[in-house]
């Protein structure tokens, strides 16, 4: 009988395993249906720390939450990591529509990258510039989802695997150190005034990546600093030199925690990341600037801006009219039907091939339906609605801005004291979309170091070049001057680096060109011609712009409200005759620009002439008016010069008869 028991108990166990492991499946994604009650579903929730553990009050060395496993219970964690904020370190990228990139940024050495892994004409992909996932991290993590690169730590196997480019065991210390930085999905959702972005964006400056999402929801509170520990760091053995302590009075007797969450996120959260300030109205006169007329409203961020299950964010870029780009995958990701109805034109006017009869009628969530009187529809077929509405109203010379992800705006306390002012992002820009319309842009001019081969232009990792041209490039300096946010660069300094660049030792394949040494920057590629500098036009050196939506102005304060043709008709007007400034650090103090209509590929002389009317315009009215009057009093001369003959007629036809 013993036997038997013995042989029988594996394949018990086996099997309860089994039913419990289907049981979790089953589970999975539970949360992300919808039943028809429009009731907030309370979060009272058991806690999960990232080895599956239940996190309870009286746990003597807690570890944080982990995302994964407290809101994967769920929810499906791994359909929201192919979602829009979450999926762009993955192999199935999506590109869409170009937008803000990451900008890899080095003062030191004269360089901003844009770095993006969707296939954006002008971007580069971080492994370009020798960013790995904890490179990635260490950079760009203040206003980082999670996900992505925060859950891709190398394993033990890869290490020295092949051909495979050696992970760096240091790298993977630290991984092990520092945690991964899953999804954090109360950064959107958790509603409670204590979620502080601020705080766990301290936590990715210390590598506390797996603190993060704890400390930013206020659960806990966490001493210790990943970043200054060993790399053979081991709490086993070392002791916890990070502690993590709990409000306890966030756990009820049976250990669970409410969490305000709801499905909405507060167009607070979206701030976080997606706030920009206009540098015209900066510091204490930042009181004076409006919000987006939609949040003025009422409306919130994801009012518009709505997903499903599968956190596929829609992004306003696909409307009724005409796809934005040939992105066919993106394009699969949306019900182009549903999406195209939170589009501008899809809200306010109506989306015809929408199947829900009030989508095809418009006006979503009171949205007033546009007359337009008086402006000609030719305008409809050339100009983005975003072209009169959004955007800072222009001005003769472009203004610039500073965006939260560029510039890490929102870190409160001494890790927030000093922001960055590179890159300079200038604005607004109206320049042709990849829907052959005019709209606002953001812009920023390109700077690097790189190699070109074959015609083709990448840059260099701003490491390499440091460790290449120190003495060039005035490392040593501890307080360089600077102008214009810039340290200034000679036309002798990129001379001595690119010589430098030009003798370092490739690694080349068999048959693999030797590259040249190149400079990018105010949208010029800089090389060298039997040893002189010169500079050419070159797509790489192209600046990198991206379309914008908001601001919204009031339709008060629209181009062209009112009849107010000469807002873009003027031979005056900065919509058309603007100026775009140069940013470059070669001459940095003097003022370049270069013309907004080379941007709108508009022809300027034809645009001059066709101004050059509207300064008669007035004169023609007047003259219109004034011969209309005239030829009234002709008309009702003869009128009544022809009731005169009437009248003599039916009088002499009367004295006859009489």
């Amino acid at each position: 009988m013993i036997q038997v028991i013995r042989t029988l108990l594996p394949l018990v166990l086996l099997f309860g395993g089994f039913v419990v492991g289907q049981s979790a499946e089953k589970d999975k994604g539970l949360g992300d249906g919808h039943d028809g009650n429009r009731a907030s579903i309370t979060h009272l929730i058991d806690l999960y720390d990232d080895r599956g553990k239940q996190i309870k009050s009286a746990d003597a060395q807690p570890r944080p939450v982990s995302m994964r496993n407290t809101c994967g219970k769920c929810h499906d964690y791994d359909t929201m990591a192919a979602g829009w904020h979450f999926h762009s370190g993955s192999t199935n990228v999506l590109s869409g529509r170009v937008g803000e990139p990451w900008v890899l940024t080095d003062n030191r050495i004269r360089a901003q990258i844009p770095i993006s892994d969707r296939d954006w004409k002008g971007t580069y992909k971080p492994e370009d510039v020798d960013l790995n996932a904890w490179k990635f991290l260490k950079k760009f993590s203040s206003h980082f989802p999670g996900g992505s690169y925060g859950e891709m730590a190398p394993s033990e196997d890869e290490v020295g695997d092949g051909d495979e480019e050696e992970v760096d065991t240091s790298e993977l210390f630290r991984w092990e150190i520092s945690g991964k930085y899953e999804i954090n999905c109360l950064a959107c959702h958790h509603a409670d005034r204590k979620q502080n972005q601020s705080d766990a964006a301290l936590q990715a400056a210390k590598e506390n990546y797996r603190w993060a999402t704890t400390v930013g929801s206020g659960l806990a509170s966490v001493k210790g600093t990943a970043s200054e520990l060993e790399d053979f760091y081991d709490p086993e053995f070392d002791g916890h030199k990070i502690i993590t302590s709990y409000d306890k009075s966030r756990f009820d007797s049976n250990n669970k925690v409410f969490l305000d969450i709801v499905r909405k996120p507060p167009s607070n959260r979206c701030y976080f990341c997606h706030s920009t300030q206009d540098l015209q109205t900066p510091g204490k006169d930042e009181w004076i600037h409006n919000e987006d007329i939609h949040m003025a409203s009422g409306m919130s961020c994801s009012d518009c801006h709505r997903n499903g299950a599968d956190h596929m964010i829609s992004r306003g870029d696909i409307d009724p009219s005409k796809n934005p780009h040939g992105s066919d995958d993106y394009l699969k990701a949306f019900d182009l039907k549903k999406v195209a109805s939170f589009s501008c034109q899809g809200c306010h006017m109506g989306n015809p091939g929408a199947d829900d009869r009030g989508d095809r009628m418009g006006g979503h969530l009171g949205a007033p339906v546009p007359e337009h009187k008086g402006i000609p529809p030719v305008h409809f077929e050339k100009l983005s609605c975003t072209a009169c509405h959004s955007g800072r109203l222009p001005t003769e010379n472009t203004a610039r801005v500073r965006t939260a992800r560029m510039h890490k705006l929102g870190r409160h306390g001494p890790h927030g004291r000093i922001s960055p002012q590179l890159p300079h992002v200038v604005t607004p820009v109206f320049a042709r979309m990849a829907n052959g319309k005019i709209g606002p842009h953001n812009m920023i001019w390109p700077s690097f170091w790189g190699t070109q081969a074959n015609g083709v232009v990448k840059p260099l990792a701003p490491d390499l070049v440091r460790e290449i041209a120190p003495d060039e490039l005035g490392m040593e300096i501890a307080e360089p001057e600077r102008v214009n946010d810039w340290i200034e660069l000679t036309e002798k300094q990129i001379g001595n680096v690119l010589n430098l660049i030009g003798k370092y030792e490739w690694e080349l394949e068999e048959g693999e060109t030797e590259p040249k040494p190149v400079y990018v920057a105010g949208g010029r590629l800089y090389s060298l011609s039997n040893g002189f500098v010169i500079s050419t036009n070159h797509d790489a050196a192209e600046p990198y712009k991206w379309p914008i939506a908001h601001d919204v102005r009031p339709a008060a304060q629209s181009l062209g409200s009112n009849g107010r043709c000469a807002d873009c008709h003027d031979k005056n007007s900065p919509f058309i005759f603007g100026q775009v400034e140069v940013d470059t650090p070669i001459k940095p103090a003097e003022k370049q620009t270069v013309a907004m209509t080379e941007f709108g590929e508009l022809d300027r002389s034809y645009f001059e002439m066709f101004a050059f009317t509207f300064l008669f315009r007035p004169w023609l009215k007047a003259v219109v008016i004034i011969s209309c009057v005239l030829l009234g009093m002709v008309l009702l001369l003869f009128a009544l010069k022809g009731l005169d003959v009437v009248v003599r007629a039916a009088g002499k036809k009367a004295s006859d008869e009489s």
